[in-house]
């Protein structure tokens, strides 16, 4: 660069040599992927109900078998109860922990995995996360029982949190089947 004016005496040379690129290979392109072993539906997750709890976020993670991330930032430490009303998760706004004496904990497809991580065994609340959000595969967004006509009712689910003074709130959220084009 000389007086403020940018050089383009190299520029033909880089065009040339992105050409091979920009070109479409019929050696590249082999058709649509293959389909076989593909599921004819999918499972849909939505969150239909979320408390007005400051600092929490709640969402769907899509994926074959939908999750639920939460995320929170409040000032009180925030307790999600499992599928058998028990303590499964807090959440202090800064970590996560687990309850290792939950039921819930110990259903979930990777919780051997992730007991693997935590160092202390001596309490049954464990440090899970180091951040303020988590996600997992709740049994609650599993497909058994969910709708299998798009034009029928969704299932129901629920997930119910518990804050620092024992009040209870409950996210809501819908399962529906959907087929496949």
């Amino acid at each position: 660069m000389k007086n403020g004016r940018i050089s383009t005496g190299g520029l033909p040379l880089v065009l040339f040599g992105l050409m091979p690129l920009l070109a479409s290979s019929p050696a590249g392109a082999h058709g649509a992927p293959d389909t076989e072993g593909a599921p004819a539906e999918i499972l849909q997750a939505r969150i239909t109900e979320q408390p007005d709890i400051q600092g929490l976020n709640a969402m769907i993670l899509n994926a074959p078998r939908p999750g639920i991330l939460l995320s929170y930032q409040g000032e009180t430490p925030l307790t999600v109860l499992g599928t058998e009303n028990e303590a499964f998760l807090r959440f202090t706004g800064k970590a996560v922990m687990v309850n290792r004496d939950s039921p819930s904990w110990r259903d979930l497809p990777n919780a051997s995995d992730l007991s693997r991580k935590i160092a202390d065994d001596s309490e049954p609340w464990a440090l899970l996360s180091q951040s303020a959000s988590f996600g997992w595969l709740d049994p609650r967004l599993d497909a058994a029982g969910a709708t299998h006509d798009s034009g029928a009712e969704p299932r129901s689910w629920s997930i119910t949190l518990q804050t620092a003074s024992g009040e209870t709130a409950t996210i809501v959220g819908e399962l529906r089947q959907k087929s496949l084009p």
